[in-house]
């Protein structure tokens, strides 16, 4: 192998990676969705001898076999299965066996999803199979069974499994488990090979975060581009995630006299560029989380539909559905108030009711108020249930937004679905007011929100989550939670509600943190672009490697925000006078195009996801 020189960073060739980083894998313990206990250890086959063989049952015995082979592999290729037995497919170790190569793979991909998702999504879920599968395909002929070998095998397997199946609950989701897969073999064959490369001499991303001194703006890698907002990209090679490429914004709150401004981007402009020079803002990043690869996806929710809180100029147009981290920023103080982060629910929001005719006449008339956790009133979304049960005597109003698509007043037991990014609201009857029903004839429903204290003063908020740690006194958290966060059943995002790989996948991501400047106590808030999907460049992060990564660079507490394909940070650029994106195109899975012919060709500056919601940070009128 050799190394070259990209701006006195040393980065591994897209071969040298390849040929490396797919020869070993110490994998920790995988469970599926299926199990909820470790998986046992495979040190031995009679842990699956005397059952029928399978290509499952072969692989272990090459492994067990094959002192070139490091049996913790193991352990990724059982991945999306429920058990040991759960290999269905030729009992042989051919990936490309008859039927399932692949060409007619990418083409299964891209077709049998339309049930779930667009074309476009269908397609580049079928793009990134091809990817992966052509970068583990071995250069040389050789006899031996390699990782690589097997890694593609379980890749082609589980493939056919996840699109086959029949099972009722798991036919609703082969578009995310297929994503889910594509990304976690993708991972698996990158990071766990790691001590296996040049790049077990490297230091950890946290130890080139200190060598940098990225910690302090007073470090030689920030560039203040406007007065109290720094921009710096950390690059280089790192023996626990392999070749980095992170951009980290740090923005002063007093000193840059700044105030966070939250938007639907949807409504104004989906460029992030081009929204940032159209708000006058010097620095930009994408959202919050918003409806896409969920299978359910119903009048009179769309795709692209924000998951979660957004206030925008004190104007909650998203309620908080799941109580998850959010970014805050409150009114008052001369430079537009403090930056906060918290996890806010649905608890104590006032949802005011008013009557507006189908006519779309201006006039609207006051129906009443509920306060959730008041007076039995309560919330259910997806992340509790995906049908409500209305005792005799309660009501039940089904809202998307700030429109109620369905109510329930009958004083007898009765069922209701539970909207996919909305919820039921339940309470008893007695709280409806007088002549209701003749009331709402020839009327529509909608509903405001108004949040409580301590953040009714809120003026701008986006919700992300999960809070990767805080450290308060009194609400502190040192670990994720994602359950408590309502990450859980089939509440959007379901990439991680329903996570089979229990965040082992290297993913781009997006991260947001406050902390103290090294400098004054001014607050600081910090916000980290991790590229990915890139093998030269950029393999991305887990999201316990986004918390550290936060955690080292002096925050105090820090949360996430959407990743992926989503992922974007605009900088104002002094020199060219404009706005540009300072992150690495994470569409496509991506490696050196020149190398074998093999991986995607599209150049890092190739065209990315429209950005659906955004943060744009625009300093305050003189």
């Amino acid at each position: 192998g050799y190394l070259k020189k990209c701006n006195g960073c040393p980065l591994f060739s897209s071969a040298v990676l390849i040929s490396h980083l797919l020869r070993s894998v110490t994998s920790p313990t995988i469970h599926t969705i299926e199990k909820t206990t470790p998986v046992a250890p495979m040190n031995s086959f009679e842990s699956i001898s005397g059952t029928k063989p399978t290509w499952l049952s072969l692989a272990f015995k090459e492994i067990k076999e094959g002192p070139h082979l490091n049996d913790k592999i193991y352990d990724v290729l059982r991945a999306f299965g429920k058990d040991d037995g759960d290999a269905p497919g030729p009992t042989n170790l051919d990936p490309d066996d008859a039927g399932i190569t692949l060409d007619t793979l990418q083409a299964r991909i891209a077709t049998e999803l339309l049930d779930e998702i667009d074309a476009d999504q269908a397609s580049m879920f079928g793009r990134r199979f091809s990817s992966v599968s052509t970068l583990l395909k071995d250069d040389i002929d050789d006899s031996r069974v390699t990782t690589n070998h097997l890694l593609r095998l379980a890749l082609h397997r589980r493939t056919v499994q996840i699109l086959s199946t029949e099972d009722p609950v798991l036919s609703q989701r082969k578009a995310l488990r297929v994503r889910a897969l594509v990304d976690f073999i993708w991972s698996q064959s990158l990071v766990l090979g790691l001590e296996d490369t040049e790049a077990r001499d490297a230091p950890t991303l946290n130890q080139l975060v200190h060598k940098y001194e990225l910690q302090s703006t007073s470090s030689s890698e920030y560039n203040e581009f406007s007065p109290g907002v720094f921009h710096a990209t950390l690059e280089g090679i790192t023996s626990d995630f392999g070749p980095v490429h992170i951009n980290i914004l740090r923005i002063d709150m007093k000193k840059s006299s700044c105030r966070m401004k939250c938007i639907d981007a949807r409504k104004t402009c989906t460029d992030l560029p081009a929204l940032a020079k159209q708000m006058g803002a010097v620095a930009a990043i994408s959202g919050g989380f918003f409806l896409y690869s969920e299978p359910d996806i119903d009048l009179p929710s769309i795709r692209t539909d924000p998951v979660g809180l957004i206030v925008s100029d004190g104007n909650a147009i998203g309620p908080p559905v799941f109580r998850r981290a959010t970014i805050l920023q409150t009114t008052g103080g001369r430079y537009g108030g403090s930056i906060s982060l918290d996890k806010v629910g649905m608890a104590g929001v006032i949802c005011a009711f008013d009557l507006q005719s189908v006519n779309n006449t201006p006039e609207k008339q006051h129906v009443m108020e509920l306060i959730i956790g008041r007076d039995n009133v309560r919330c259910i979304h997806r992340g509790n249930a995906e049908e409500v049960v209305l005792e005799e005597n309660e009501c039940g109003f089904s809202i998307v937004g700030n429109t109620v698509v369905d109510r329930n007043d009958s004083p007898s037991l009765a069922k209701m679905p539970v909207p996919l990014a909305g919820f039921v609201i339940v309470f008893p009857q007695e709280l409806l007011p007088n002549e209701f029903n003749i009331m709402c004839e020839d009327a529509k429903m909608n509903v405001s929100y108004a949040l409580p204290a301590p953040y009714s003063r809120v003026e701008n908020a986006m919700s992300g989550g999960p809070m990767f740690f805080s450290d308060d006194r009194e609400n502190g958290c040192h670990e994720m939670d994602l359950p408590s966060e309502d990450f859980a059943g089939s509440a959007p995002p379901v990439t991680f509600s329903q996570d089979e790989t229990h965040d082992h996948n290297l993913l781009p991501r997006m991260g947001v943190g406050v902390a103290k400047s090294a400098d004054s106590d001014n607050e600081q808030l910090v916000c980290v672009a991790v590229d990915g999907r890139n093998l030269d460049r950029a393999l991305g992060l887990t999201l316990q490697g986004t918390s550290d990564f936060l955690r080292v660079l002096g925050c105090t507490k820090a949360m996430n925000l959407d990743g992926g394909s989503s992922k974007r940070m605009v900088v104002w650029d002094q020199e060219m006078k404009t706005h540009r994106v300072v992150c690495l195109s994470t569409t496509e899975i991506k490696a050196n195009c020149n190398v074998n012919n093999k991986g995607s060709s599209q150049s890092a500056a190739a065209p990315s996801r429209p950005v659906h919601s955004a943060i744009l940070f625009v300093p305050d009128e003189k």
